[in-house]
């Protein structure tokens, strides 16, 4: 279980968040534990075994695990910067100019900006 500082907690929020749902969290304060974080599932677990109620709103949301979904115009979204390099150069030199197109005149549709 990770410690951080309640400064750390201010600062490092998503850092702190995913320490918590992997193994749990300590947050310190003047050096002294004060509060526990812990994922939803770990949570409910330990009120399980305990054998009290778990409240229904946290049983209905499972956390979930966001994948980056496929580019259609082919680029590789998992690593953002070398896709956006990637992406700058091409359009400054033309490539995949029918496709950037393509892709344009999908986006315009679903917002209804068909003649932007």
């Amino acid at each position: 279980m990770r410690a951080f500082s309640s400064v750390d907690l201010q600062k490092q929020t998503g850092d702190v968040q995913r320490a918590a749902n992997r193994e749990g969290a300590v947050i310190t304060s003047h050096g002294k534990p004060r509060t526990v974080m812990l994922s939803v599932e770990e949570f409910c677990r330990l009120k399980r075994i305990a054998g009290e109620a778990v409240e229904p709103e946290l049983q209905r949301h499972g956390s979930r695990t966001l994948r980056p979904r496929p580019d259609p115009l082919g680029y590789d979204v998992r690593h953002f910067e070398t896709a956006a390099l990637r992406m700058a150069h091409e359009a400054l030199s033309g490539v995949g100019e029918d496709a950037v197109e393509m892709e344009l005149a999908a986006i315009r549709r679903k917002f209804g900006r068909p003649g932007l």
